[in-house]
């Protein structure tokens, strides 16, 4: 894949891979064409990569914690590390400035790698799918300590390394990763509104995750709103339940790009979809949205 405008990024960040070593075998590598250094495949079961791996949840508590969505680290180990993998990039920590390793609380003389990003995914139970657990980058929490496009490139990256084939994932309607998440391709909509979740105003979504995908993600082409023939407004709870409820009815919703904000107001497009019903026929853009996306 063409990876020439996140050349800033490849010269400063080094790909890493957190996984036991029972599951390493199964992990891609290589992915989009950039080899993970063998030092850079981390057991978390090893006593000495345990400071790499403080540093791992101290970003992840960075980004999520100020949203109350602090992750303790029985769960990181319990649930991400020894269920599924963790994908990121890194920097070497003389590399970082001094108000970044302060930002991330490196250690007084580590001069190890420190993570400037990552992608968390687990197996779901029926196997045929992976849960983001976490995304984020450094840009979230220290802005402009690395290379535009970090985000991107480690979503698209770390779902090949983990092989997602089917992406199932959480985001609020606010927030910006549901932009970044749409560049995959539609968001096939499971929940609008989530009382099950801290944060009620939650989306829960799947997407399919192939080469094809990757190369939207990456290169920033996609499908667009123009599929959509409605809008959510973004900051309103009775609208997330109405269509809440609508998709408890069988009615299939699509994201179908990102979010559009209007000054104070924020808009997502939707698609949707009776389940079952046929057509409007051969070469209507509905009917070839259901035969490219349905799946």
């Amino acid at each position: 894949m063409d990876l020439r405008f996140y050349r800033r990024i490849l010269d400063t960040c080094e790909p890493f891979l957190i996984a036991r070593r029972s599951v390493q075998a199964d992990l891609e590598r290589a992915p989009l064409g950039l080899t993970i250094p063998e030092a850079n495949v981390l057991d978390p079961q090893v006593v000495a990569n345990g400071p790499f791996l403080k540093l791992v949840e101290t970003l992840d508590d960075l980004t999520y914690g100020p949203v109350a969505l602090r992750m303790p680290s029985w769960v990181f180990y319990d649930c991400a590390l020894m269920t599924g993998a963790v994908f990121g990039f890194a920097t070497r920590a003389e590399r970082l400035p001094p108000w970044v390793r302060k930002t991330l609380m490196v250690p007084e003389g580590y001069a190890g790698l420190v993570p400037v990003s990552q992608f968390v995914a687990i197996p779901m139970a029926h196997r045929k799918a992976q849960l983001v657990f976490t995304l984020c980058s450094i840009n979230q929490v220290a802005p402009g300590a690395a290379p535009e496009g970090l985000w991107r490139l480690t979503l698209a990256a770390g779902t090949e390394a983990l092989q997602v084939e089917v992406m199932v994932a959480t985001a609020q309607w606010r927030s910006a990763q549901l932009g970044l998440f749409t560049s995959l391709g539609p968001l096939k909509l499971l929940t609008a509104w989530t009382p099950a979740h801290d944060i009620r105003a939650t989306a829960t979504f799947y997407v399919h995750t192939d080469d094809d995908a990757r190369a939207r993600l990456v290169h920033g082409g996609g499908y667009g709103a123009p599929w959509a023939d409605r809008y959510l407004d973004a900051d309103s709870a009775e609208e997330m339940q109405a269509l809440q409820a609508q998709i408890e009815d069988g009615l299939e919703v699509w994201v179908v790009g990102a979010p559009e904000i209007r000054g104070a107001d924020t808009r997502v497009p939707l698609k949707h979809h009776v389940a079952g019903a046929p057509g409007p026929g051969p070469g209507a853009p509905e009917d070839a949205f259901v035969r490219r996306f349905q799946g």
